[in-house]
């Protein structure tokens, strides 16, 4: 790295070197002595109403970095010993997934288990089916559990190699599973990677992209370009997809084919997408997000995106303005703050009955490039994961809602689940109707239309999109693109932009032509109309 970029960022991060000796928080190598979890739980300070709680720590896991609720209701966990330096070709690496359950309904992990070992920095991860997707230096690989004892017997590379001859510290992170289907993550910095699925397509990243790729390793693409770190990444109820990301803005809103701004490569100009932001929260560390629908938290924090802040040790908070046709983000107070500077919020995750949960790498020093990466104060042996729940003092606790294993559930029941509060639970659920049923699943699709409410109507047409039902069934499409709901109206038009409609001229083709053309007049709102151009 040139040495006057290498100079703004430590001024960019931390200010003057003056502002460290006096601020523990503004030191790369923080002066504190590590807090036991008890005493760590005793620095947080939340709203009123909201209560923190340790849900699992060190010896059950050592430094974790990215995580994911499955089907079942299960946290999976990627974590590392090895970072900041990968593991030598000569031996395997020394880090884990690990799968934390709370069997007792008291709000910690009670059973810990090791679904992986062996693997070299791993970050992203998606459990799926038998087993989970996750990166782990240098390829996306596919872990299975084919014989039911819990740990992953079969590996398969999926796409790779991704360069990490730059770094190591962004890397493939944040997988996501999208409405559409499609696997979303985000390529971290510096790097240089040019992968290819079977079918021969190559996506060639630089630095900070987003890209998708299919499960079956056929396709990967580029989705956005630029950035710088992109690291974290969170999905609305609309399907609109945010990334946190360090040293352009703490969050962006990813449109696709979109340009944003990075070090040292113009932008194309028409693509470009402007900031939906001003501020930096304090510090250009931003790692993880998290984007609220109310559920479990006061109505209030509706349409809001919470980002972790490992520079200044604090959870930020951001209203989200909708603005034409995209969204302005509006900072609020930090969420959470602390007293402790070796707090490290690198992920962040609602699971399936509402709670909030911080994945701290909890550590003396967080930077990458200001601090010696063999420096021996690095930590390699504590790391905590925090569960974050709301009630009103003087309230009675409210009884936790059960959570399903979708993987057993049956059609019918699929369907009821796409009515459920939190987008992450209805797109597994949605995941899990296209996956395991496909088009045995039309029928029912069908008959749920008319009493299905405007959450279940979403997951339905895109249940119907992914499994070739609107292309047998033009009346269902219809129904959908003038949905009394303009949320259904939105993924509709959406999911239409997803098709293959064939060359200009063909009966679909026509058919599309039509359908834009019979919207009398434009759309109220601009989301909707972006959609549309998006699908002409």
């Amino acid at each position: 790295m040139p040495p006057v970029l290498l100079l703004f960022l430590v001024v960019s991060i931390s200010g003057p070197v003056a502002s460290a000796q006096s601020d523990p928080f503004a030191a790369h190598i923080r002066p504190t002595e590590p807090l036991s979890p008890q005493d760590e739980q005793k620095s947080f300070k939340l709203p009123a109403g909201f209560r923190i709680e340790l849900f699992a720590s060190e010896p059950q896991i050592h430094k974790p970095l990215n995580m994911a609720f499955d089907d079942r209701g299960r946290l999976w966990v990627t974590e590392t010993v090895e970072y900041p330096y990968p593991a030598p070709p000569d031996r395997p690496g020394r880090d884990r997934i690990r799968i934390l359950e709370d069997t007792d309904g008291d709000g910690r992990a009670d059973r810990v288990t090791t679904f992986a070992d062996g693997l070299n920095i791993p970050i992203g991860i998606y459990p799926i089916d038998d087993g989970a997707i996750v990166f782990s230096i240098p390829y996306i690989w596919r872990l299975r559990d084919t014989d039911g004892d819990g740990r992953a017997d079969q590996r398969t590379r999926l796409y790779g190699p991704f360069d990490y001859s730059r770094d190591t510290h962004g890397l493939n992170n944040a997988f996501r599973r999208s409405f559409d289907g499609w696997f979303y993550a985000c390529h971290g910095f510096s790097n240089h990677s040019r992968v290819a699925g079977t079918d021969g397509h190559v996506a060639d990243m630089t630095s900070g992209n987003v890209y998708r790729f299919r499960l079956d390793g056929s396709h990967i693409e580029v989705f956005t370009h630029g950035q710088v770190n992109p690291f974290g990444m969170a999905i609305d109820r609309t399907g609109e997809i945010f990334t946190a990301d360090c040293h352009s803005k703490p969050l962006t809103q990813l449109l696709q084919g979109g340009y944003y701004p990075s070090f040292g490569r113009p932008h194309d100009g028409l693509g470009f997408v402007p900031p939906i932001m001003s501020h930096l929260h304090g510090s250009t560390a931003i790692a993880g997000a998290a984007w609220c629908n109310g559920f479990g938290f006061p109505p209030s924090f509706a349409d809001t995106l919470f980002c972790g802040n490992v520079m200044t040790s604090r959870v930020n908070h951001d209203r989200l303005k909708r603005v034409g046709a995209t969204v302005i983000a509006e900072p609020l107070p930090d969420f959470l703050v602390t007293s402790d500077p070796w707090f490290r919020p690198v992920d962040l995750q609602f699971g399936p009955r509402g709670a909030l949960f911080v994945a701290d790498f909890y550590n003396r020093i967080i930077g990458h490039y200001e601090v010696p990466l063999d420096h021996p104060g690095r930590d390699r042996k504590r790391g905590r994961i925090w569960r974050i729940t709301y009630r009103p003092t003087g309230e009675p606790p409210v009884p936790a809602p059960v959570v399903v294993d979708l993987a057993r559930r049956s059609i019918d029941e699929l369907i009821e689940q796409l009515d459920h509060p939190l987008v992450d639970r209805r797109l597994r659920a949605l995941h899990q109707l296209v996956d395991r049923f496909g088009a045995t699943a039309h029928e029912p699709i069908i008959a749920a239309w008319k009493e299905a409410t405007s959450r279940q109507r979403v997951g339905l047409v895109w249940a119907a999109a992914r499994t070739g039902l609107f292309q047998r069934d033009r009346s269902l499409l219809q129904d959908a693109l003038h949905d009394r709901s303009s949320t259904v109206r939105m993924h509709a038009w959406r999911a239409v932009a997803e098709q293959d409609w064939g060359p200009a001229g063909s009966p679909d083709r026509l058919w599309l032509t039509k359908a834009l053309e019979g919207i009398a007049t434009p759309p109220s709102d601009a989301r909707i109309e972006r959609r549309m151009v998006e699908a002409a």
